[in-house]
């Protein structure tokens, strides 16, 4: 298919960015990480902003060594 001449892929609308679980929720600024906690079996980070001073804990999700240890249960 031949597109016409007028038609300019530019023009087209951009996806926005992707949102990283890193950035302020705030001030959209990348924040640090503080901590690393899995103790629980969910990886918890604790991250601070620079900008506002504020931290935010931040869920990842469940842990590698829950998920490989629920596995090897399920296998037994």
């Amino acid at each position: 298919m031949k597109w016409p001449a007028w038609f300019n892929w530019t023009d087209r609308p951009q996806p926005a960015p992707a949102v990283s679980a890193t950035q302020c929720p705030k001030c959209s600024r990348e924040m640090i990480r503080l901590e690393k906690f899995t103790m629980s079996g969910r990886d918890m980070r604790t991250y601070r902003c620079e900008q506002c001073g504020e931290e935010h804990v931040v869920d990842f999700g469940v842990a590698l060594w829950q998920a490989m240890s629920d596995a090897r249960e399920t296998d037994k």
